[in-house]
């Protein structure tokens, strides 16, 4: 292990964190849900807990609950996560496919990686994001459920803008974990975006799969054959065990580090009105 490039990573991985934060915060002022910067930040990392039980809903009803107990629409709580979490799937899609037109290592996705299909599919995502497409397929949803139909107050320019901003989380990931593979098997930077995709890709992977706490075993599933493409197997299975650990411990140490900053400014409240 290289400490360097370990230090390196855990840092630029930490701060893509906060990125994707600030994609959350721009949807909620869109939706005028918004918290204070504070209170946003502590309310999405407390919630990423959730991510560690079975069934993702809990990372939601936690953040749910938290902005409901503020006094905001129930409706626009839910709109709110449901174009966070199309935005985050769609920026890690459009990375993946970016990911397939440079890199010959995408052998098996050949078919996918003709310039016709590419261009298609990312064109699909661009569409699959305009407010009334969103707004059709959340209905369609919230039909199924027996619940009311609800309507999009935000326009297509804003949520390119929220996409833009996901875009940038994710690369940012990537470029961590990119030296977080460097710092373990040394790599050339002309891997980055290869790396960046398959970081997506496996991500978006685990995050779907609602049966698994936190992606646990189909996110390192899908990391290892991408992996495997540009390294011997077991030192692709080695990275992804140490990426699940890796990546685990700077979530716990910035959820513990908001913790501590919260408590720290609740006592300095309290000694300010006892004064």
């Amino acid at each position: 292990l290289r400490p360097f490039p370990f230090i390196l990573s855990t840092l630029i991985f930490a701060f893509s964190y906060f990125i994707q934060i600030w994609a959350w915060y721009l949807i909620t002022l869109k939706l005028k849900i918004a918290l204070s910067p504070s209170e946003t930040l502590k309310t999405w990392f407390y919630s990423q807990l959730g991510k560690y039980l079975p069934g993702k809903i809990w990372v939601f009803l936690s953040r749910f609950h938290f902005y409901e107990s503020k006094g905001q629409s129930k409706k626009a709580i839910s709109v709110a996560i449901y174009l966070e979490t199309v935005t985050m799937i769609v920026a890690a899609g459009l990375i993946f496919l970016a990911a397939l037109i440079f890199y010959r290592e995408m052998r098996p996705f050949y078919f996918w990686r003709q310039s016709g299909w590419l261009i298609l599919l990312f064109l699909l995502g661009f569409v699959s994001l305009h407010p009334w497409i969103l707004q059709k397929i959340l209905n369609w949803i919230l039909v199924q459920f027996k619940r009311e139909p609800v309507s999009l107050s935000i326009s297509y320019s804003d949520i390119l803008r929220i996409l833009l901003v996901c875009i940038v989380s994710w690369v940012s990931g990537g470029v961590g974990f990119y030296f977080f593979v460097d710092s373990v098997y040394p790599v050339g930077p002309q891997y980055i975006l290869f790396l960046t995709g398959a970081l997506t890709f496996s991500s978006t992977l685990g995050l779907v799969a609602l049966f698994a706490p936190s992606g646990l075993g189909v996110r390192e599933g899908a990391l290892v054959y991408l992996l495997s493409l540009m390294m011997a197997t077991p030192v692709a299975v080695i990275i992804s065990i140490l990426t699940r650990i890796w990546m685990t411990l700077i979530e716990i140490g910035l959820i513990g580090m908001v913790y501590l900053i919260s408590r720290f400014q609740k006592r300095t409240e309290r000694r300010s009105h006892n004064v």
